[in-house]
């Protein structure tokens, strides 16, 4: 389903190197985010932490990516993302480098914070440059790819950190991310004049009411004038809120699931690169999602609905204590699931309305105050019953809301958009 004020753009003569810009540069934030927890043995004797903080540590960026959305939300409405990527491309690159300096706990935390702020803008203005794009069946593709590039980086981080810090004495765990970091922006050089992935609205003075804002189509001939909907009409929006309510539920799940997954394992006899096989099956999860859209002919909505409803009931299966080879195989089926709509999440969101990286900022910004909330109250549930079993429920329950709240607001929007229509 697709909202009805969203336009869509023109997909001719688009140059690879505009579309590979956010790829890339998602490809460095996700090596980046991911490559402290890659040695967490080798940070910890070095700055001389114990768990909690080296938790804080993983989580900085989390929260900065939350603090920045409401400028990336601005930047995108005002400025063309590739220009804004630009910048952000720009700032990655140092910021890499200098995470390797610090030799102490709280100069590192800071960096880690400040570097997240940059890779908010990444995510969302990323996802709004593809949406500018690509929409619809190739959007949903193509945004699946873009999430499958940032859990990909996270999982050559995961394989390759080790030895390449083992080599180094040090330097290179988080600088080794620069390499695709200088991809984009040299893409991003090529493409900072480019117009096509401006706002297809520029942003001018709220009407005398307050609820609307009075734009003028930013293309190049310069076009007629509209009224958009304000910031609170675009982040009430039913189909948005579908796409927020679901991406809260998935991301949510996934990364409280991925905070344990490796002792879960280990509890259960079983050792190895686990996290670099968990990030590469939400690569596979994130990409195949796209293909079944793009190439099935599968709506955005029916892809989340199925993906939440596989993902409540692997949680449930797991919540009853099933054993065998169970154990092992359901924790990553139900962790592919829960990836396989992120780019049918984010074409949706986009689609709902034309302020598209508005929208993108809201759901970005709403998915990850969950990933930072679900993962410590899911440890004190763990810590208070002792076992898994109370976890597995309390996210198949959460899959279940999520899932009953988007076909609600979905239906909702449906007849809103046919009443419009009579």
């Amino acid at each position: 389903m697709s909202g009805s004020g969203a336009t869509a753009p023109s997909e001719a003569g688009v140059p690879i190197t505009l579309r590979l810009l956010p790829h890339a540069l998602i490809a460095s934030a996700g090596y980046v985010l991911f490559a402290v927890a890659a040695l967490p043995d080798v940070l910890a004797t070095r700055l001389g932490i114990g768990p909690s903080a080296f938790g804080l540590l993983t989580s900085a960026p989390l929260g900065a990516l939350v603090v920045v959305q409401p400028l990336a939300s601005r930047l995108s409405d005002r400025r063309p993302t590739a220009r804004v990527l630009l910048w952000a491309a720009a700032v990655n690159l140092p910021l890499a480098v200098a995470l390797d300096a610090p030799t102490d706990y709280a100069t590192l935390l800071a960096l880690r914070f400040a570097w997240g702020l940059v890779a908010g803008l990444v995510v969302s203005v990323g996802a709004t440059h593809v949406a500018r794009l690509r929409r619809g069946g190739a959007g949903t593709l193509e945004q699946g790819v873009f999430g499958g590039m940032l859990t990909f980086g996270g999982a050559v981080a995961f394989l390759v950190a080790g030895p390449v810090v083992g080599a180094t004495g040090g330097p290179g765990l988080h600088a080794l991310g620069v390499v695709p970091g200088v991809v984009a922006l040299a893409c991003a050089l090529r493409h900072r004049g480019d117009r096509r992935t401006a706002p297809r609205s520029t942003p001018a003075e709220p009407d005398a009411g307050g609820s609307a804002t009075r734009e003028r189509d930013g293309s190049v001939d310069g076009g007629s004038e509209r009224t958009l909907p304000s910031a609170l009409g675009t982040i009430t929006d039913r189909t948005l809120l579908a796409a927020g309510l679901s991406y809260v539920a998935l991301i949510g799940s996934y990364v409280t699931l991925s905070t344990f997954v490796t002792s879960y394992f280990e509890e259960i006899g079983v050792f190895g690169p686990v996290n670099a096989v968990v990030l590469l099956g939400a690569t596979a999860g994130r990409v195949s999602g796209g293909v079944a859209v793009w190439r099935l002919g599968l709506s955005d909505t029916a892809t989340i609905l199925a993906s939440v409803a596989a993902a409540a009931a692997g949680f449930a299966a797991l919540a009853t204590g099933l054993g065998g080879p169970l154990l092992v195989a359901l924790p990553l089926v139900t962790m592919v699931a829960l990836s396989v709509p992120f780019g049918a999440v984010f074409d949706l969101a986009a689609a709902a309305t034309d302020a598209e990286g508005r929208a993108l900022a809201a759901v970005v910004g709403a998915g990850n105050v969950a990933a930072l909330v679900l993962p410590p109250v899911a440890g004190a549930v763990r810590a208070a019953t002792g076992g898994y079993a109370s976890v597995f429920a309390m996210l198949a329950l959460l899959n279940v809301a999520a899932g009953a709240g988007t076909v609600a607001l979905v239906r909702r929007a449906r007849s809103e958009a046919a009443a419009e229509r009579s």
